[in-house]
Formats: C-alpha cells, structure tokens, sequence
C-alpha cells in the first residue's frame, strides 16, 4: 500500500511519506540501510564523511564542523537529528536546508528502491541525505548519528574521521545501563586506520573508548590535548590555541559547555582538512565559527509581547546532563527567570526539573505533542506543594507566561524537551513574528 501510494499518480510530500513510515517504529542495524543504498547505487561512497557520534553536544559539534569546512572551501552537507520545528532541517548544504519537494523526491527514490520491504523514518532520510548530497557533488558531509552509533543507520558509510563528544547516560534501554556499555556503542563510529577524536570525560568512558579503539585499530586522538581558551570580555571574543595553530573569533554559541564542542570542532576540521592535504586556515575558522547558528539550544529570542519587551530562552536541556549544563549557565549569568518545562516520560525528568526550578520565580508545567510526551500532573510531585501552575495545551501555556510574568523583566526559560521547545518556538513566531523558522535559517556559512 505505502510503495503504491508513493510511486502512483499523486506524488506524496515529505511528510506525508515521513507519517506512514513511523508506523514501522525505530529500528537498530545496519543490514537494511546498507541493502537499500546497494540498490539506490551506493551513493555514501561518493561522499567523503565525518561521523559525530555522542550524548550531548554533537549536534552542536557537527554544526560547527559543517560551517568551518563551508569556509575553508568544501561544499559541505550536514545531516542531523532530530529536527526543531520542519523535517527539513535535518539535511543541509552550506548552511542551506533542502527543500520540501526535493526532499519528497529523494524520499521517493528510497521507497522505491525498497520495494516491499518499507525501511524505518531514520533510515528513509538517512539514505535521502546521501543521495542529496551525491547528487550535489559536496566535497564533505558531517553527519551526526542519530542513535548509539555502532548500529546507528549513519554507520554504514565508511567515514574519513570519527567524532564522539560527551558520553553520558541516555537511551539506556537500547544502548546499556552503565557509562561503559553506552562508550562501547558510541565507538561503533571508529574505522581501522583513522583517526577518532574524543574529548577528556569520565575515566572508565576513556578507558572504554582506548580499548576499542585498540581493537579495530583506529587511532584515537585527545582532542583535548594542547588546546588552549583565552576568553575575552569584549563582545564576547575567544583565543582557541590547539597544536596546529592559534584561532579567535567570536563564540557563535552561549554557555560555557559549547566551548568544548567547539573546541572539538575545530580539531575535527584540522583533521578533516589533513586527511585530505589541506590546509586550514585560521580565518576560515573565524568565518565559519561565526556564521554558525544552532536554534533551539540556548537560544535567546527577543518579542513584543501586548506591549512589553520579554526575552525568552529556547535550550533542549532533555537529559540529566543538559539540564546540568543549563543549570550552570543559568547560575553563571544569574538570570532571573519564570521556567516554561515540559519533558519526555523516559528522560529522567525527576534529575532534570527539581535543579532547573531552584532559582525559578514562577514555573509553568505543560505538555506537547508527543506519544511519549510527560502528563505535567506527574511532574508536579517532584517539586514543591503549590511551586507551579499547569497547563496541558503548550500554546496556551506559552501565552500565560509572557501575559502573567513574575516580571516582564525576568526571561523566559522554556526547556525539557527538544519536541517542546520546537512546538513552543513555532507559537511564538506564529503568533508574534519571531524567530525565524529553523529551516529557513541559514544554520552556518553559506558560500
């Protein structure tokens, strides 16, 4: 039924085709993806790729990695996941996001390359982004791993660099329930022969990480090793010295966790360019830092709202880790701030929501649409008695918040959830003009 819809008469949209492939559910291996891209001519062969596995940050890390080598001079295509607000999002060239109807075209390629055997979501854009990006002839593409990694659709190619940033617990379930089984996913992305960049963390993660690295043969390289910060107050200007060169630019991104992400990007980009017999030049990453923009994660936006000037502040904070590093930057800055939260049931809010409303002067509890999505009845005994106010419909929970504030001076903090964060993002632009739409921002350098 779905192969007959999509390749008769009436051509199917992106999304259209994306709502009848969730029925199949999310699905680790590799087989099938590699199956498909055999038939559809294996178009990750012609694609020279880094491959971003990790638990937080590697979003962040990929971006900024796809803006640099943008401008150093590669066409560069990044691939990521999920998306903020449009599916659209989730495959980009310098910066650019595809459109709808390509989209929808390279979709239907997939499907009826599949035959009778409809692939997953993830795997059906997965193997879009490599037939777009062929298609394009880039000269590099970033792509991040949606899951674990070792059996994350993305896996199949044959990357020129690996990445794994943070490694923190999240997905349990399907990757293990200890920091050292989840490291031993993350490291699936690692090739015999090449070069795999990690960031210093936790000692049995990087023991982890060595011992896997020694038995595919990979070489894995401290990223951190010889890398220098010199942060500068003025306009928020950063010194980055590695053992290749001295950078400075102005950090693209709030917070102080996304320096290392950064930091690793950089690295990444040098390694990238030396695979390669290039050289990267320090002005490229000063260009290509600065163009990079990742909506969603501690984003601040400015709106009008019946009169009054209130800024609010989108972070994906949707796992314990996220929450700690919001956390920090909250108290780095010591915001005064109401709280708009709302969270996935499997994502430990009760280690997320009880720190971010500490500091709190009014909290907003709500749901989104999601299956998996959080009844904000269950997330009120986490805090105190009387602390927060409900409301299921995330619209109207955005609406209370900027009509009735603690202050119209103090920010707006909505977080818990990427899924809550795009739903309330997409209320405000519709109701009040602004932000941008994600998918029509230009996300890093455009050439």
């Amino acid at each position: 039924m779905l192969r007959r819809h999509v390749t008769g008469a009436t051509k199917p949209t992106a999304s259209e085709i994306l709502d009848r492939l969730e029925v199949w559910g999310q699905k680790l291996g590799l087989e099938a993806t590699r199956s498909l891209l055999d038939v559809l001519g294996k178009p990750q062969g012609r694609v020279p790729t880094a491959l971003v596995a990790g638990t937080n940050g590697k979003g962040s890390t990929s971006a900024a990695l796809a803006s640099i080598l943008s401008a150093a001079g590669f066409r560069c295509g990044l691939y990521t996941s999920p998306h903020l607000e449009h599916v659209e999002e989730r495959l980009r060239i310098d910066g650019v996001a595809i459109s709808e109807a390509e989209l929808g075209h390279w979709l239907r390629r997939v499907l009826d390359a599949a035959g009778k055997a409809p692939p997953t979501y993830f795997e059906s854009l997965t193997a879009a982004a490599w037939l777009h990006f062929a298609h394009h002839d880039v000269d590099a593409a970033v792509f991040e791993v949606g899951l674990g990694g070792r059996l994350d659709a993305t896996n199949v190619s044959d990357p020129l660099l690996s990445v794994v940033t943070q490694v923190a617990r999240d997905h349990a379930p399907q990757l293990g329930w200890t920091l050292t089984s989840i490291a031993g996913e993350k490291a699936g992305v690692m090739r015999p022969g090449r070069t795999c960049l990690t960031w210093p963390g936790r000692p049995d993660v990087e023991r982890e990480l060595r011992r896997c690295a020694a038995v595919c043969g990979a070489r894995l390289v401290d990223a951190g090793d010889g890398v220098v910060f010199d942060r500068r107050l003025e306009a928020g200007h950063v010194s980055l010295t590695t053992p290749n060169a001295q950078y400075e630019f102005r950090a693209p991104l709030a917070g102080g966790h996304q320096l290392t992400n950064i930091a690793l990007a950089v690295r990444a980009a040098e390694e990238f360019c030396a695979v390669g017999g290039r050289e990267l030049d320090p002005e490229a990453v000063s260009q290509g830092l600065e163009a990079v923009h990742w909506p969603g994660r501690l984003e601040w936006v400015e709106v009008e709202a019946h009169g009054v000037h209130r800024r609010v502040l989108f972070d994906a904070a949707h796992n314990p880790a996220g929450a700690t590093a919001l956390h920090s930057y909250l108290e780095d800055t010591e915001l005064r701030f109401d709280l708009l939260y709302g969270s996935l049931a499997e994502k430990h809010p009760e280690q997320c929501l009880p720190g971010l409303a500490e500091k709190a002067d009014r909290i907003t509890l709500t749901a989104f649409v999601h299956p998996r999505a959080a009844a904000p009845e269950t997330l009120t005994p986490l805090l105190p008695a009387g602390r927060a106010v409900v409301y299921d419909d995330a619209a109207e929970a955005l609406e209370r918040c900027l009509t009735t504030p603690s202050s119209p001076a103090h920010a707006l903090v909505v977080t818990g959830s990427l899924y809550l964060v795009g739903e309330v993002r997409s209320a405000l632009s519709d109701r009040y003009g602004v932000p941008v739409a994600a998918r029509e921002l230009v996300t890093g350098f455009r050439r």
